[in-house]
């Protein structure tokens, strides 16, 4: 499998949990990661046309495919392995509906904070490009 590269946003609890959970899932520690506020992850957002400094979606890139919105949280599932395939049957959801789903998530995402900081677990650290 191609390495993978999940790029997201630094500053958010919810983003960085979801990062936590991906790298402990990664068995063969091949994904990569780079926060949005790194240059590399604001050169990323800008090669996809992406305002970086709006942080509207993460990217998750493998191989030479890339996901954002809701389809990147479904690949990341399924990129897991085992019973996280499953994950992709959602995208029998319309592509308005998921990312209209994705949006709403996304626009309120530091409510999650709630006053804690999402500092990078040692294992996350490891994998940052910068």
């Amino acid at each position: 499998m191609a390495d993978a590269l999940y790029v997201y946003d630094g500053e958010c609890l919810l983003c960085s949990r979801f990062v936590r959970f991906l790298v402990k899932h990664d068995r063969k520690q091949e994904l990569r990661l780079a926060t949005a506020q790194s240059a590399t992850g604001r050169a990323i957002y800008r090669e996809h046309e992406l305002d970086p400094d709006e942080m509207s979606t993460a990217i998750f890139q493998v191989g030479d495919r890339t996901w954002i919105n809701l389809d990147l949280f479904i690949e990341g599932l399924a990129w897991c392995g085992g019973p996280w395939k499953a994950a992709r049957l959602l995208h029998v959801l319309p592509g308005f509906l998921s990312d209209w789903i994705y949006r709403r998530i996304a626009r309120n995402r530091k409510l999650f904070n709630r006053g804690q900081c999402p500092m990078p677990s040692p294992e996350m650290k490891a994998r940052l490009l910068d």
